[in-house]
């Protein structure tokens, strides 16, 4: 009897050693049958794998989710690891309120922080996100049907080397094509990037060296006296969809490989990046970005580059102010502002001139002295 209750015993617990065998090696099998899963299912199954597996961190993916909205003409797509973190988000804006939000959002942040290279229409920002704004004439509301576009946001949590961020903009490239395909956008698809091909934050070029760039102007008109032996960050996209001029005083300690105070902002926008949706977050009235406009903190100019509006602004750089000069604090003199108005209609109208014969532009309209 004793014996039979030992080898019993025995017998148990080998049956729950090899349970729990099973169990560990079933969660093992799981967990990677479940990230294969995810990966595949993630945004319609059109996360292209190699890039997907690029971008992704070292550890299981979570949750996928995916929302269409074919009247809204809405689409949003998320993977997430199961930190909760996520990996790869799309979302889109057709015409309308969130669209404009976001616009003044995106304005707000002083892009475009990084250009997009093959003349895609879009740009990168400095948290892994790139926005394209790919043409979609069989939708949304647009002026002319011919040149409707839809905002798509694709963001990418953990590009940060080289090799990620080129995925990145193949993902956002992949995944545009083919939300204006399930919207039925009737565009021309996006060209794919070419291998290697990242976001562009521009090369800093000393001032005496950018005449012949397109920031120029720059060079050729008077800048902040802190300024003149300053640098330029030069970062204007092929065909001109959006561009970004930056001056830069020098760096004022030993470390001079970084710039110093951004005093000068130069900007170019094609499309409704500038004319319908307050570009650059600075003025408020509804289409105000199609008309020529002059201010102490912004010139606007206007043109036309191939049936659609393209705006050109100049303001100062973020916290800079012109009071330096009298070494007194607090808001500028109306002489001051007077002087702050006519420096940027110079830096605007050489600028906008400039971007125009680049682009083979017409109807250009500067600003005057209000």
């Amino acid at each position: 009897m004793e014996n039979w209750a030992r080898r019993h015993r025995g017998l148990l617990w080998a049956a729950v050693c090899t349970l729990a065998v099973l169990a560990v090696v079933g969660a093992s099998v799981r967990a990677p049958l479940k990230d294969w899963w995810l990966a595949r299912e993630a945004c319609g199954g059109k996360l292209p794998g190699g890039d997907l597996k690029t971008v992704r961190p070292d550890t299981r993916l979570g949750k996928q989710e995916e929302s269409f909205d074919e009247e809204l003409g809405a689409y949003h797509c998320v993977l997430t690891t199961d930190k909760d973190m996520v990996v790869v988000a799309v979302n889109t804006y057709p015409d309308g309120p969130d669209r404009d939000r976001e616009m003044s959002l995106i304005g707000g942040s002083r892009p475009p922080h990084a250009v997009l290279p093959g003349g895609l229409p879009g740009f990168a920002t400095d948290d892994s996100a790139v926005y394209l704004m790919p043409e979609c004439p069989s939708g949304g509301k647009g002026a002319a049907a011919e040149h409707r576009r839809l905002l798509v946001e694709t963001r990418v949590f953990f590009a940060e080397s080289r090799e990620k961020k080129a995925a990145m903009l193949r993902l956002a490239v992949r995944m545009t094509n083919e939300v204006t395909g399930k919207l039925g956008c009737g565009g021309t698809p996006l060209p794919a990037p070419e291998d290697g091909a990242v976001p562009d934050r521009g090369a800093y070029v000393p001032r005496a060296e950018v005449k012949d760039t397109a920031c120029g102007a720059l060079a050729t008109t008077p800048v902040p006296a802190e300024g003149r032996d300053g640098r330029v960050r030069v970062a204007v996209a092929d065909g001109g969809v959006v561009g970004r001029c930056t001056l830069y005083a020098p760096q004022q300690d030993e470390d001079d490989t970084r710039p110093g105070e951004p005093l000068v902002e130069l900007t170019s926008w094609l499309g409704d990046w500038g004319a319908d949706l307050r570009a650059t977050g600075s003025l408020e009235r509804e289409g105000v970005f199609r008309v020529p406009s002059s201010t102490d903190s912004l010139a606007w100019a206007v043109a036309e580059c191939d049936g659609e509006i393209i705006g050109f602004g100049a303001q100062w750089g973020e916290d800079y102010s012109l009071r330096k000069e009298d070494g007194k604090s607090g808001p500028p003199t109306e002489k001051q502002r007077a002087e702050r108005s006519t420096l940027l209609r110079e830096y605007v109208d050489s600028f906008a001139k400039d971007q125009v014969r680049r682009g083979k532009c017409t109807g250009l309209r500067l600003p005057t002295a209000p």
